[in-house]
């Protein structure tokens, strides 16, 4: 580990064993912080794609030979969301399809390998079939996943939070497809619209109750708008929010409108909203900022106003193949509470052991930006 990955502050520093200034001792409960640390003063790591399995390689060389850059970008995978859990990740990213006709269990891949004679892995064809939201990165070429269905994913999800219950609250991204594969004759995707995402909110409930759930209402309080809620400190403290998730759609506005209409400032909805590209909505309070050198300053901005924001320590594989850090140390130093990798575990096909955790491999720490003055992880026992 390169030692620029430990920020070379007190703030960063994970082995300080006195408790914050003017706040509670922590329980050491994982990550030994506070509970009265609010929920944007804290920062984690968490995984992109967190359901993407590895694509065979037979799909891999056909992908390469129409578009290499692509194949590169595509050619990561993790293992099961509740390894990555374990690991520490405390956010997970899904990526669903409306699929009301149970359209996508016979890949295009897999069709045009089976006329060559090549037979390659492919998704559960009963599951499949039946209508209902499912996961996958990108339709018929990259559509193997550890979680079929939106609700199996979020089965995961609760079933670990469940044995676990004074976790960190886990960030749940969903960034809906609306868009199927380029090449010609594949399948259709229908767009995820406001009937997508009232199925999208009837599975959440199915699996999640309310109060497992921080939700829009709870930040908002008696504010006139979400934003303000958030600007104002409404986020909620750490110990009420242990065994908790939390949503957010990641999408353009004008994608995520349907889910906000009627329900001004998400009112009665259970999840947030991308606000990258509408600062000033009332429905902002949440901030996907995927470039965190280029938007370095940005993100510490929203940070300190009391916004939550998550990044990327990485992207397309680039890092784990080069070794390079700079991305990861930026996403780090700027503060963004959700701070997402492909790498909990360094890919020994690229033999430059690059991986993005927290110092110590903590599950949390306090938040290098925002976090009161005084603020320190105690360490477990």
């Amino acid at each position: 580990m390169k030692p620029g990955f430990i920020l070379g502050s007190a703030i960063a520093a994970l082995a300080v064993a006195t408790a914050c200034v003017g706040m509670d001792a922590a329980k050491a409960r994982g990550d030994g912080l506070s509970d009265t640390l609010r929920i944007n003063q804290i920062q984690v790591i968490g995984t992109h794609n967190s359901y993407k399995l590895q694509i065979p390689d037979p799909v891999m060389k056909m992908i390469a030979e129409r578009n290499a850059d692509a194949a590169l970008t595509l050619d990561y995978f993790h293992r099961p969301i509740v390894e990555q859990l374990d690991a520490g990740a405390r956010q997970v990213e899904l990526d669903p399809v409306y699929d009301p006709d149970g359209a996508f269990g016979d890949p295009m891949a897999a069709r045009l390998l089976a006329a060559q004679g090549i037979v390659v892995p492919v998704s559960d064809k009963a599951v499949m079939a039946k209508p209902g939201i499912k996961v996958l990165h990108q339709t018929d070429i990259d559509y193997r996943s550890s979680c079929l269905t939106f609700v199996a994913c979020l089965q995961q999800v609760k079933a670990w939070s469940d044995a676990n219950r004074d976790h960190t609250p886990i960030l749940i991204m969903i960034n809906p497809k609306h868009t199927p594969l380029s090449w010609a004759g594949a399948t259709p995707v229908k767009p995820f619209g406001k009937a997508a995402f009232n199925e999208m909110e009837a599975d959440i409930l199915s699996v999640f109750p309310r109060e497992r759930i921080v939700t829009p209402d709870e930040v908002r309080g008696a504010h006139a708008s979400l934003r303000e809620g958030a600007m104002a400190g409404g986020w909620p403290q750490l110990g009420a929010s242990r065994g908790k998730v939390m949503f957010v759609i990641d999408d353009a506005p004008q994608r995520w409108a349907g889910y906000a209409e009627g329900h001004p400032s998400l009112a009665g909805r259970v999840a947030f909203v991308n606000a990258h590209n509408a600062p000033d909505a009332p429905e902002a309070a949440i901030f996907v900022s995927n470039e965190p050198v280029a938007d370095f300053a940005l993100i510490q901005q929203r940070v300190s106003a009391g916004f939550i924001v998550r990044t990327r320590a990485d992207a397309d594989t680039r890092e784990a193949r080069t070794g390079d850090t700079s991305r990861r140390d930026q996403a780090l130093a700027s503060g963004a509470q959700y701070v997402t990798t492909d790498y909990i575990w360094p890919d020994p096909r690229f033999g430059t052991g690059y991986t993005a955790r927290l110092p110590g491999d903590a599950p949390a720490r306090c938040n290098p930006v925002n976090a009161p003055a005084g603020c320190a992880t105690v360490p477990a026992p």
